[in-house]
């Protein structure tokens, strides 16, 4: 099947990449490109024609659903090429256009178990977020504080898998008033506490654009 995305994330993943955006023939839904490898692996930059967040790519594929992770799809045949580039515009139309801006039915950072079986919406979600703050932990890992109007708190300490500021941090924090945010659940619950034997699956922050300018 012939499809067309709108990238509006393309973070680390094991090695690689894990690239993912809005379907343009049906906006309000999420497509995320994962290896055919059956665990839903990471791909590789040649295999999405070394495209970026806001590049535009056509490729033919199938669904590959796992878990949660409705929105799988792998690429067949090393068709997918970069077809072109949007804008901070087009962002924004593709916030209002996408069918899904909420946080999995609770404030904190991860799902328990029972909760991420439960989850029905996507396992994808796009936020605008205020109180910005992009960092590194005291065990040199990437973090993301922000406010989000559904929580009556600011959610710190939230990781975050976008590459493009991975650099940047080293040595100082990044702020920002405003923000677009993709932030995305695992298709599993794939940490367990080491005292109580809970498992949990942690909300990741893929994806952050700056829209102050």
């Amino acid at each position: 099947m012939r499809k067309r995305v709108l990238l509006l994330a393309v973070s680390c993943k094991n090695g690689g990449l894990c690239p993912g955006g809005i379907d343009l023939d049906n906006p309000k839904e999420w497509i995320r490109i994962v290896k055919d490898d059956g665990n839903s692996g990471a791909v590789q930059g040649h295999e999405i024609d070394f495209a970026r967040p806001l590049d535009v790519i056509e490729f033919d594929g199938r669904p590959m659903p796992q878990g949660v992770q409705k929105e799988n799809w792998v690429i067949d045949n090393h068709s997918c090429k970069k077809v072109g580039t949007g804008s901070m515009e087009r962002l924004l139309q593709a916030y209002d256009e996408y069918g899904y801006h909420g946080f999995w039915n609770n404030g904190y950072s991860y799902l328990k178990e029972d909760e991420l079986k439960a989850v029905t919406q996507p396992s994808e979600s796009i936020l605008v977020v205020s109180d910005v703050r992009i960092y590194k932990n005291d065990y040199g890992k990437a973090k993301i504080d922000f406010k989000w109007t559904g929580l009556p708190y600011i959610m710190n300490g939230v990781s975050l898998t976008d590459q493009d500021f991975y650099d940047k941090i080293d040595g100082e924090d990044i702020c920002y008033k405003c923000a677009i945010i993709v932030i995305s659940i695992p298709k599993n619950a794939d940490w367990t506490h080491p005292i109580t034997g809970e498992k949990r699956a942690y909300k990741f922050v893929s994806k952050v654009f700056d829209i102050n300018n």
